[in-house]
């Protein structure tokens, strides 16, 4: 019996001793590179953007709009093309995730290398040219608006010079009225 528990607390030990060991062996696995396994959009391949893209059109804007003041937030230290590629979806669903110009060019800087999937590159191009088509609407809305205002204001200038027309015809009218009424007064009073 006392062969059979020290036998127990033997293999106990060698077991936690083990353990210790990986433990300490594995600590520090990745210290060359912190941040890359930690962070979800440093990774770049086709099925995690793929499920970026589907979880951003499920939630809220204002939820989009956090997750791409996180990305944001990741951008402004070297950012990798993990992070160019979730800016270029996340801007797909939400104009919070910054200027598509500047996403577009960070796109660019990948290198070819960068993207050796044929599906992600299929992806990076499909989404490029929906962002430059984004981009050109938004141009053509803001000429728009820039026009509607211009014929707006002309419109406005154009009723005030009508209103202020409109306002010195009565003044005349009234005028004439009134040197009417001295006049049919001046011949009442002579015939007295």
């Amino acid at each position: 019996m006392l062969s059979l528990l020290s036998i127990r607390n033997i293999s106990l030990a060698l077991s936690l001793l083990l353990l210790t060991g990986c433990a300490e062996f594995n600590t520090g696995w990745n210290d060359g590179y912190p941040d890359r396994y930690n962070d979800p959009y440093a990774q770049s391949d086709f099925d995690e953007l793929l499920a970026f893209g589907a979880n951003m059109s499920k939630i809220s804007p204002s939820s989009r709009a956090d997750v791409c003041r996180t990305l944001l937030k990741r951008q402004k230290n070297p950012p990798g093309p993990g992070i160019h590629l979730h800016l270029m979806v996340g801007r797909l669903l939400s104009d919070a995730c910054g200027d598509i110009p500047k996403i577009l060019n960070g796109v660019s800087s990948i290198p070819p290398g960068g993207l050796p999937d044929e599906r992600m590159q299929r992806l990076v191009a499909i989404h490029t040219e929906t962002l430059k088509r984004l981009q050109n609407v938004s141009r053509r809305v803001g000429s728009l608006e820039h026009k509607q205002k211009s014929v707006q204001s002309v419109l406005e200038s154009k009723d005030a010079s009508s209103s202020k027309k409109n306002e010195n015809r009565l003044l005349r009218e009234k005028l004439e009225a009134i040197r009417s009424m001295e006049k049919h007064l001046d011949e009442s009073g002579d015939a007295n």
